[in-house]
């Protein structure tokens, strides 16, 4: 089969399928009656209810995830990739979930992350089964419903359903990803007193919606007499960024924007929350709140993580630092949430030991939410050899396998790897204002997909 001509065929369909998914504004929400929320149940359906239409076989996991199947036999092939998004975020040109097509690309929140590619994972199947190929493994598209907050819509699926053979996650770029580094979440908890040695008091400060996002927008509120319209005007210009002051019952209000950027690559944003810090901490606040505000931002602000003992880096890369949320209370608590993306050569009770020291230094507690230890499978495994020489022959290039900081749903599987599905030169928007991807760089994938469902199931 001519896979790359075939995927051409289904390019409109991949557009408008994936236009249809973009509309849901599958952000995870509180609800009693759904367990990640309405919006990401709809999306789960919508994506079923497809694969019905068009004859594969679907479970609905009581809207925690789901899967289409076809093909027969013991053994399974796992897809795996994710329908929920993170939210939208500031700056945007067009409504993130009103998709745009323009100038070959597809704008929306989740086009790149984690929609379009499931789609084009999609495709790939219904291009083979209207084929008339049979394979003789079940190839399983499984979508998950959580991956953006805590993966308990995956854990939910695999404490129920099988484990595949081996699986990809169409959730990174090509060519193989065979190694991510461990991502550790955690909570630094400072107590705060209710009184301060003098009138001038830091009354809140909030930047940030998720861990792996670089925080794009901060808001703080200060309880002051005097004017701070002249240091913090010429602080914006010294940092060449925006950001607005006025006046609200009798507290001054601060507001600042950084650019936003996944967590795994800190490098590529701006910090608000890093940029309210450093301004803050310049201030004549009492010396209990200007000691928090120093150590925070004179241990935090370097993104290696050098400054709290945390600097290192193997084959798969170098240790980041993003700090994604800061919320400070004045007589309650500042909490502050930090994203590590450790190698995989690193014990990750060496980096929590070092992130407990500092949140003692700064008079806290550490926290941890989520720990997700760090994937790695041989390079040589004839699975990941066949993957590796199906893209190089796509791409006409000699790629070997790479590492990532990112975490797909590769490491819920027993053995699997991250799979595309953007290229060396494809821009990457991921959790970034204006979201979007090539088209053909999703139509390329859909070819490479279905000839890998081929090569591993015929």
């Amino acid at each position: 089969m001519n896979f790359n001509s075939l995927s051409h065929q289904y390019k409109s369909e991949f557009i408008e399928k994936t236009m249809e998914l973009i509309r849901i504004p599958s952000v995870y929400r509180i609800s009693e009656e759904y367990p990640y929320g309405k919006d990401i149940d709809q999306a789960l359906q919508t994506m079923l209810k497809i694969a019905e239409e068009d004859g594969f076989r679907t479970k609905n996991m009581e809207s925690h995830a789901g899967h289409i199947e076809f093909g027969q036999g013991e053994e399974i092939l796992g897809i795996l990739g994710h329908l929920d998004v993170v939210p939208a975020g500031e700056g945007w040109e067009t409504d993130p979930f009103s998709p745009v097509l323009k100038d070959g690309n597809l704008y929306g929140r989740g086009a790149q992350d984690d929609k379009g590619p499931v789609m084009a994972a999609y495709i790939a199947m219904k291009l083979l089964k209207q084929q008339g190929f049979q394979p003789n493994k079940r190839v399983r598209l499984i979508l998950g419903t959580d991956e953006e907050r805590d993966w308990q819509g995956i854990e939910h699926y695999f404490k129920h359903e099988s484990m595949p053979e081996f699986g990809f996650s169409p959730d990174a770029s090509f060519p193989v990803i065979n190694a991510e580094k461990g991502l550790l979440d955690t909570y630094v908890k400072i107590p705060l007193p209710e009184k301060t040695e003098n009138d001038f008091e830091l009354v809140t400060l909030d930047s940030g919606d998720r861990l792996n996002m670089v925080p794009s927008r901060a808001k703080a509120s200060i309880k002051t007499i005097d004017s701070l319209d002249d240091s913090f005007h010429s602080f914006l210009r010294n940092k060449a960024i925006i950001g607005e002051i006025s006046k609200q019952d009798g507290e001054v209000i601060l507001t600042m924007e950084g650019v936003s950027a996944h967590g795994s690559s800190p490098d590529k944003g701006r910090s608000a929350a890093l940029l309210m810090v450093e301004y803050l901490q310049q201030l004549p606040f009492s010396s209990e709140q200007r000691i928090i505000l120093t150590h925070l931002y004179d241990r935090l602000h370097d993104y290696s993580g050098e400054k709290i003992g945390l600097k290192c880096a193997d084959s798969s890369g170098d240790l980041t630092l993003n700090v994604g949320f800061i919320s400070w209370i004045k007589g309650q608590e500042c909490q502050v949430g930090i994203n590590t993306r450790y190698p995989v050569s690193v014990d990750g009770d060496t980096v929590i030991t070092k992130l407990s020291q500092f949140a003692k230094e700064a008079g806290g507690t550490l926290e941890t939410y989520d720990h997700l230890p760090a994937l790695y499978v041989e390079a040589d495994h004839p699975y990941v050899q066949t993957l590796l020489a199906i893209y190089n022959n796509a791409a006409m290039e000699e790629e070997n396998v790479q590492s990532i900081g990112g975490a797909t749903y590769a490491r819920s599987l027993s053995f699997g790897v991250a799979f595309g599905a953007l290229f060396k030169d494809s821009p990457d928007t991921a959790h970034q204002e204006n979201e979007h991807v090539r088209i053909k760089d999703m139509v390329k994938a859909i070819a490479i997909y279905a000839e890998s469902i081929y090569q591993l199931t015929k």
